[in-house]
């Protein structure tokens, strides 16, 4: 549970508009919290005016607007739950138009539609929480605000995924005459150097202990299992098992047909212990249910996941069953491990690049940091020879 001590010295406040005073309330809010048993994620707006009604010191109004906006730089730092606009709201409709827009009038991909209302709807609710004023009084600090905020304890490839949103949305309440002027050119731009890092990846070992944590003998578990094995032994991509429906599987054939990015369909292997966990999984894990797509939800209504979040929620849990400390939380690196071990098998980097189904040669060149005994023969000698 994160204190507000270690959000303090992590340099969250200070990325508030009136950092002084909410560090002058930080120290006697902190120790009420701690005495509710609460931490810096459970504030909401109701514990905020549940700690004001039940102190007696002057200047309650300084301190109410001060945590609340404490409470605006925890949620957009990923913090906090996130506030959810009011149904019916100026903003909500603003959301819904922008959305029909991107669909009917742009026609764009789901998967892009899905990053670009999910940057609007989060700069909507900072607005929202920040203060009332309307969309034509937004100025340049309000989009920089919102941007630094969310920086904090987010990488910078999903901050590049945020603001290219955010440009989006930006630049079409200017086309409809929300607002006067084009902020979408007041977004920074992220630095992200391609290739800059190497591939994070597990080890065999942690691998076979994620898969063990899996109780086979629930439904919950048969999926999850089949959901591990799709990841490590395919290398499948979290949106590509959300496509996964039950005509891709080709049992006669031992193939699977998959759906990656941008692509047509694509025929892979089904290996034996790979189909044999589907085949438990759709037999005795599976919900009965209208859907077509091979993962549904467990819990009723019994239908197909509307986003890929779940998968990484899926291997996240089988991490922490199995006590893996991981450089990675996600489902990618699963194709990361993947291909490094490949690498280290002797697979060339076009037969990596063919498995894991990538679009440019590039990507798949990003493995060859990884292979250090090729590496070695490219060395140069040290003079005066080893140390």
């Amino acid at each position: 549970m994160a204190t507000l001590d270690l959000i303090d010295e992590a340099g969250v406040v200070q990325r508030a508009r009136r950092p002084a005073g909410i560090r002058v309330v930080l120290g006697p809010f902190g120790r009420w919290l701690e005495a509710q048993g609460l931490g810096a994620g459970d504030i909401t707006e109701a514990v905020i005016d549940t700690y004001v009604e039940q102190t007696t010191a002057p200047g309650q109004g300084d301190t109410r607007r001060a945590l609340r906006e404490l409470l605006a730089v925890l949620r957009e730092s990923g913090l906090c739950r996130a506030l959810a606009l009011e149904a019916g709201s100026t903003h909500q409709q603003l959301l819904n138009e922008y959305r029909r827009y991107l669909l009917t009038e742009r026609g764009l991909a789901e998967r892009t539609i899905e990053h670009y209302t999910e940057a609007a709807q989060a700069f909507l609710v900072s607005r929202a929480a920040d203060d009332a004023r309307a969309v034509k009084e937004w100025t340049a600090a309000d989009v920089l605000t919102f941007v630094q905020r969310r920086s904090i304890y987010r990488p910078s490839v999903h901050m590049q995924q945020v603001c290219t949103g955010l440009r989006a949305f930006l630049r079409y309440l200017c086309f409809r005459g929300h607002i006067d002027c084009d902020l979408s050119k007041c977004v920074p731009r992220i630095a992200h150097w391609r290739l800059a890092t190497l591939p994070k990846s597990l080890s065999a070992e942690q691998i076979e202990r994620m898969l063990l944590g899996c109780r086979r003998d629930t439904g919950g578990g048969r999926r999850d299992y089949a959901v591990l094995l799709l990841l490590s032994r395919l290398g499948l991509r979290a949106e590509e098992l959300r496509r996964l429906t039950l005509d891709d599987i080709h049992w006669q054939r031992g193939e699977l047909t998959v759906r990656g990015k941008g692509r047509g369909p694509e025929p892979m292997p089904l290996p034996e212990d790979v189909g044999e966990a589907l085949a438990a999984y759709l037999t005795h894990g599976r919900p009965a249910s209208g859907s077509r797509s091979v993962f549904v939800r467990l819990t009723p209504p019994h239908e197909a996941y509307g986003n890929s979040d779940a998968f990484g929620h899926i291997v996240r849990h089988a991490m922490r069953r199995a006590a893996v400390d991981a450089p990675s939380k996600g489902t990618h690196i699963f194709r990361h491990t993947l291909a490094t071990e490949m690498l280290r098998s002797g697979a060339s980097l076009r037969e990596i690049g063919y498995l894991l189904r990538h679009r440019d040669e590039d990507t798949t060149r990003l493995y060859a940091k990884v292979d250090l005994v090729r590496l070695r023969t490219l060395a140069l000698p040290w003079p005066g020879g080893v140390l």
